[in-house]
């Protein structure tokens, strides 16, 4: 079956005063209908960058999508002109960006933002666009509906304001959402609720979603698969439960193991060494290497994905076959597939 969503071999590059900034550096993945992914990793490790590629939002100049192609129902969008991009944009495929108390316009009511969205894609009367205003903020738990679409941004909460970036994202019932930070900045109970509802969404209409976070916790309440990022690449990709239980790249253990656990032992949280590495000239081999507990000589040579279980993949030459067993127990090898 074909996946719903393609992306082959993405590079982007971003030509800057000082160099060419190498954001993106190979990544593939996939997407099938209704399914829910993460992307994740620190800052900087080109998460954004790469759903901003999907939908054609990388500002040219300075960037550029320098290879690889991004295939929406067979189709490139990587080589979409921008009318046929606006088409695509909100209607098949939409996106919550990061920040929901800056993303609304501030001096714009709730309703005229959200009419914008009938009104780009759908010839529909005043009283058709405001109907379904209301009937969209209700789907997604906002009460009132009806009075909300006359208020301004700042008279909503940080949790109303990211339900209203929902609403208008899927205000076309698009095919892909992408959701880029969905809880930044909400306290732990509007992030529940967050969650919960795009649970509900993806059940009831189907949607696929593309989750980015730097939040472990969110990630695994929500997604099916996770891929991680590091250096603009993907280092492993996993079912979660396969993920958390069984990491299998140096980096991935970091990341969990700087999570805050219940049942831990230790008393202080561990950490990563070192600092990410310079993009605008990358470390040969492993980009990892200079900050890896396992580094080797063999890491002067970068990796491939190499599989290390039933969809489970590990960019790091410590999953190779022929590796000796020099990981913590919790990295332990698995029986490969054929």
């Amino acid at each position: 079956m074909q996946p719903l969503l393609s992306v082959e071999n993405l590079t982007v590059n971003f030509h800057t005063y000082a160099g060419t900034v190498q954001a993106v550096r190979g990544v593939s993945f996939t997407l099938a209908a209704g399914e829910i992914i993460g992307l994740v990793g620190e800052s900087g490790c080109g998460k954004s960058v790469t759903a901003s590629s999907l939908l054609g939002l990388i500002p040219a100049p300075p960037g550029e999508i320098a290879a690889g192609r991004i295939l929406f129902a067979g189709e490139d969008i990587a080589g979409m002109d921008e009318r046929a991009l606006r088409k695509l944009r909100g209607n098949a495929v939409s996106m919550i960006f990061q920040d929901p108390m800056t993303s609304l316009n501030p001096v714009l009511t709730i309703g005229s933002q959200l009419a914008e969205c009938f009104t780009t894609h759908q010839k529909l009367t005043r009283a058709e666009t405001a109907e379904r205003s209301v009937a969209m903020l209700r789907m997604v738990g906002i009460p009132a509906p009806e009075v909300r679409l006359t208020q301004y941004p700042h008279q909503l909460s940080g949790g109303m304001r990211q339900r209203v970036m929902i609403a208008m994202a899927l205000a076309m019932n698009p095919r892909i959402l992408i959701a880029d930070e969905p809880t930044t900045a909400l306290d732990v109970t509007i992030q529940a609720q967050i969650i919960d509802l795009m649970k509900k969404l993806n059940r009831e209409l189907g949607t696929a979603i593309i989750l980015i976070s730097h939040d472990l916790g969110v990630v695994a309440g929500l997604c099916e698969r996770v891929l991680v990022m590091y250096a603009g690449q993907v280092v492993e990709t996993a079912p979660v439960a396969a993920l958390y239980a069984r990491p299998r790249h140096p980096y991935t253990l970091g990341l969990l193991d700087s999570v805050p656990r219940l049942d831990a032992t230790r008393s202080r949280l561990a950490s990563i060494d070192g600092q990410p590495p310079d993009l605008l000239a990358p470390p040969p081999g492993c980009a990892f290497a200079p900050r890896c507990a396992f580094a080797m000589k063999a890491c002067g040579e970068a990796p491939p994905l190499f599989p290390v279980g039933d969809n489970h993949h590990s960019r790091c030459w410590l999953a190779h076959p022929d590796c000796p067993q020099v990981l913590p127990p919790r990295m332990a090898k698995e029986v490969r597939p054929a």
